[in-house]
């Protein structure tokens, strides 16, 4: 976030003088943002500048894919997009004052978050009449996070396709970000999975609305193991709900546990009223038969102010049920090392200080974080489902409740960071 800020006062220096008006037209424009390389097995995640359109005019459409540095498709199975967020720098986001940091610190220049992609693969469409406005003079920031599933280096691009109304005048939308996590770069959190068959965990926020107006599309992102996201105003109901669509070939080695392959999205002109003072309530909720960890529950709407005097609720349409695969997360690297009896160790660059570990049921195990560059400690299989923040410094604890084998990794270093802890 510091290097969008400084980034963001060069190219604000730069600023293009407004041309001429132009015909209107919806035109396709599209971005390739700057290289990212992978190590083998790794996985990407920070922020970079992002071009921009260079007239002014409104955001009709938006989506995005990766492709390899001379413009060829990357296939999820080669290089995962994980998720993007893009957000305009210098302007307030509606739902947040301040993000944190994937360094932990809050960002010192407003964003406001307008689109995002995960491995739904989102692509935003305004309904007919509506735009998201932007000027020749705006920035764009970019928050990646990238995965690479083979043994050898790779280096990607994100492509992004905008579609971008020009020499006209449209009903302008504000994003609303509305997060179970808000106002993280990284917005986790971990279903523990031990409510047994048919349970589920749920998460919520709250948001209040300042103004009255419509909402007129949404997009929803969630993990493995997600069952629904539900945006509800309590005086009127349902606004929003979407629905996971699994399916599709799954990358191999298996890294994290597999996100849907699409959310159910809504676009409507005629939109859904929300007034002044409304609470609008984001609800994510997964199954909690297994654990499911480093999860989100993320909605995005479109919102078009105007004055409202009613509302009512808005039942959404459950897609042909689908199952996603129940898949195990192994570990890429088997730990080594004498099996120690310890309640604490360091974790550092690349590895844990103890990788093999036994305790008794009921102790409180904590790591020491002492990388260059930052690390996590991640369930991949056990009987609780827990991860850590990312952190360079610092500590984390656990207390270990329940016996059995806990399987753990860096999710940003997984075929090189592993430990086992045994729980007796």
């Amino acid at each position: 976030m510091r290097l969008l800020a400084a980034a963001f006062v060069a190219v604000a220096g730069l600023a293009l003088t407004q041309p001429g008006r132009a015909l209107a037209e919806v035109q396709t424009l599209v971005f390739d943002s700057a290289p990212v390389t992978i190590g083998p097995y790794g996985v990407a995640r920070d922020v970079q500048l992002a071009p921009s359109p260079r007239v002014d005019g409104y955001v009709v459409g938006f989506k995005a894919s990766l492709v390899d540095v001379v413009g060829n498709p990357v296939p999820h199975t080669d290089v995962m997009l994980h998720h993007l967020v893009f957000a305009k720098l210098g302007v307030a986001d509606a739902t947040c004052a301040s993000v944190t940091g994937l360094d932990g610190r809050p960002s010192p220049l407003p964003a406001q978050r307008f689109y995002a992609e995960g491995e739904e693969h989102f692509s935003l469409s305004l309904p007919a009449g509506y735009g998201y406005p932007n000027r020749a003079a705006d920035s764009w920031g970019l928050l990646y996070m990238l995965m690479n599933h083979h043994a050898s280096t790779s280096t990607v691009q994100v492509r992004y396709t905008v579609q971008y109304a020009v020499g006209e005048t449209r009903t302008g939308v504000k994003p609303v970000w509305l997060d179970v996590r808000n106002c993280r770069a990284d917005p986790i959190f971990n279903v523990p999975g031990t409510g047994g068959a048919g349970s589920t965990y749920a998460q919520h926020a709250d948001w209040v609305a300042p103004e009255s107006g419509v909402i007129v599309a949404g997009g929803a992102h969630i993990h493995g193991g997600g069952l629904s996201v539900d945006v509800t105003d309590p005086k009127c109901g349902s606004v929003f709900t979407s629905y996971p669509i699994w399916g599709g070939i799954e990358p191999r080695p298996v890294m994290h546990e597999p996100g849907p392959v699409a959310m159910t999205v809504f676009s409507d002109a005629a939109g859904r009223p929300v007034q002044a003072g409304d609470t609008l309530r984001i609800t994510a909720t997964y199954d909690n038969s297994r654990p499911h960890v480093r999860v989100m529950g993320i909605a995005i709407l479109y919102f078009a102010p105007r004055p409202v005097t009613s509302c009512s609720a808005y039942p959404s349409p459950r897609p042909e049920p689908t199952s996603p695969d129940l898949v195990t997360v192994a570990l890429l690297k088997q730990p080594a090392g004498p099996m120690r009896r310890v309640s604490s160790t360091w974790v550092g660059d690349y590895a844990f200080g103890a990788q093999r570990v036994t305790i008794p049921r009921g102790t409180r195990f904590t790591w020491r974080f002492v990388g260059s560059t930052a690390h996590d400690v991640t369930l991949a299989t056990g009987p609780v489902g827990f991860a850590s923040p990312s952190l360079r410094r610092g500590s984390y604890s656990f207390r270990f409740t329940r016996p059995g084998t806990y399987r753990l990794f860096c999710s940003l270093h997984p075929a090189r960071m592993t430990q086992i802890v045994r729980v007796r």
